[in-house]
């Protein structure tokens, strides 16, 4: 089983190939969904990629998804930053 940092890890390079190719990064991403579904990271770094990517609809679901899921209010915070973010635009 992974811990917090390597799924972070696993999380920062899907967003890395998502903003290089999307629909590749898309598929990693479902990867990684399909095995840490219950992470709020892997929603957070998505959210990240479609925020640079202006897709501000897909980014608020996600940071919304990860403010749900994330346990430490820390990341809570940064996720609802997120979301106000994303619903600006």
């Amino acid at each position: 089983m992974a811990d917090w940092r390597q799924v972070m890890n696993l999380a920062e390079d899907a967003k890395k190939q998502m903003l290089l190719h999307q629909k590749k990064g898309e598929k990693k991403f479902d990867k990684l969904l399909k095995q840490f579904g219950a992470d709020g990271m892997i929603f957070f770094k998505r959210a990240e990629a479609y925020e640079a990517m202006n897709e501000n609809m897909k980014a608020n679901a996600d940071y919304r998804k990860a403010m749900a899921l994330f346990p430490m209010e820390k990341w809570k915070s940064i996720a609802r930053e997120g979301v106000h973010r994303t619903a600006e635009k």
